[in-house]
């Protein structure tokens, strides 16, 4: 008998074969599954297996058309499309915390990270757990006005203070479901459709420049983030990318940590403070340095005469057991917040999430993961109505805080969870 999960409609277990793959020996009906058995695509219980007969059900097996969503585009019919597309990497949960029970949790040992964090993956669980410390004081009896969240990126004005997160690699970390270039591009076009700047990586799987075609292509709009190869590659890549007409140009410090890069043959290093500022004095674009997560290294990046530091742990790829963005953000922004304009990225999926990185001290958001399964899944078109979902959020986040401009917001909207204990008649019941 064969069983299909109904909640992502990919999974499809067969009892006379079992699956060795999440322990379960032939014969077992779901109903005997072993209490810890989830999905190995969604994450669901046993409760959501359902018998669909003996018969080759319609999926990769057979020629036939599948049903993935109901007709209507949004973006729940691209999840259910992203939910497919990484089968046995991402389940495409409705909390992307990478915790645990999720399909991209725990050691890989040696297996490319898929969607998953380095290690354990404490530290992408880390980003998730960092936000929600903080809650939000609500402010509603004052005059209505509609929240102007117009900004500027690098000079250039954008709708929102978020934009998508530089990523790459996608025959490791998405399943090699699309092309590089095609999963550049949906970045690209969706967040120009959306009114913003999107960002892309490099991959030592592919030339280390294929991002910055792409970037060509939209007519320089859009930022390359290169990972710290050696001063002589980067300043090349830098010249190319300024060739181009790039808006700004990033370099991924923490980058230095990636194994693929490794495993390829191809070295990545730290950085000095002296090549910080070599690279930076390399062109008259803007350059901005990623994966900043200490009062050191954030003083040594505005030291160099950066434009902008990202506050960043890699979305926890790339160091084990490490801190949360939003535990070193309000740090950071404090000791430097009014020499240099702050990036920062870590676990946001929402508009609040958004409202929360800007009031900590951010001066942009940016998404990754989020994103990268809308590239895939849909394109320009997936990747600006995600953004607008996130705008959506933001706008009611700054109404319900009381800011009416970006200007007001700051971090007497946020209460530490920590902080707040219950006071008055109810406290003795707590």
């Amino acid at each position: 008998m064969r069983y299909i999960c109904t909640y992502c409609s990919v999974h499809i277990y067969d009892d006379q074969k079992g699956d060795p793959k999440t322990g379960l020996r032939p014969g077992l009906k779901p109903d005997r599954f072993p209490s810890e058995w989830h999905c190995p695509v969604c994450g669901k219980s046993h409760d959501y297996m359902q018998a669909i007969g003996d018969e080759a059900p319609p999926g990769p097996e057979v020629e036939a058309p599948v049903t993935l969503a109901p007709a209507k585009k949004d973006i729940n019919y691209y999840r259910s499309i992203a939910r497919k597309q990484l089968t046995g990497t991402c389940g495409e949960f409705n909390v992307c915390d990478g915790g645990p029970g999720r399909t991209c949790y725990g050691q890989k040992f040696g297996d490319p990270l898929g969607l998953g964090g380095a290690g354990q993956g404490n530290t992408f669980h880390a980003n998730y757990l960092a936000l929600q410390k903080f809650k939000f004081k609500e402010r509603i009896v004052k005059a209505h006005a509609e929240p102007d969240m117009s900004t500027d990126l690098f000079g250039q004005p954008i709708t929102a203070p978020v934009t998508v997160a530089s990523m790459s690699g996608v025959k490791n970390s998405f399943n090699d479901a699309v092309p590089e270039v095609v999963f550049y591009r949906g970045i690209l076009d969706g967040s120009k459709n959306f009114g913003t700047i999107g960002m892309v990586g490099n991959t030592a799987e592919l030339r280390d420049d294929l991002g910055i075609e792409a970037i060509k292509d939209v007519h320089g709009h859009g930022i390359p983030v290169f990972k710290p190869q050696s001063q002589q590659r980067l300043i090349e890549l830098f010249r190319t990318a300024e060739k181009a007409g790039a808006l700004a140009i990033g370099v991924d410090l923490d980058g230095c940590g990636s194994l693929v890069w490794a495993r390829k043959g191809r070295p990545v290093y730290r950085k000095t403070p002296g090549e910080l500022k070599e690279l930076v004095d390399a062109t008259e674009r803007p350059v901005f340095f990623k994966g900043i997560m200490s009062n050191e290294d954030a003083g040594a990046v505005v030291d160099s005469g950066a434009d902008a530091l990202y506050i960043s742990n890699h979305g926890g790829r790339v160091l084990d057991s490490g801190l949360g963005v939003a535990d070193v953000l309000p740090e950071i922004a404090e000791e430097y917040g009014n020499r240099i304009m702050i990036m920062a990225d870590g676990a946001v999926r929402t508009g609040f999430d958004v409202l929360k990185l800007l009031a900590l001290g951010a001066d942009m958001a940016l998404i990754g993961r989020p994103l990268g399964r809308m590239s895939i899944a849909g394109g320009a078109e997936a990747v600006r109505m995600y953004l607008e979902y996130v705008r959506t959020d933001l706008r009611l986040g700054m109404i319900m805080t009381g800011c009416d401009s970006l200007e007001e917001v700051h971090s007497g909207i946020l209460v530490h969870a920590q902080e707040h204990r219950p006071s008055g008649r109810h406290a003795a019941n707590e």
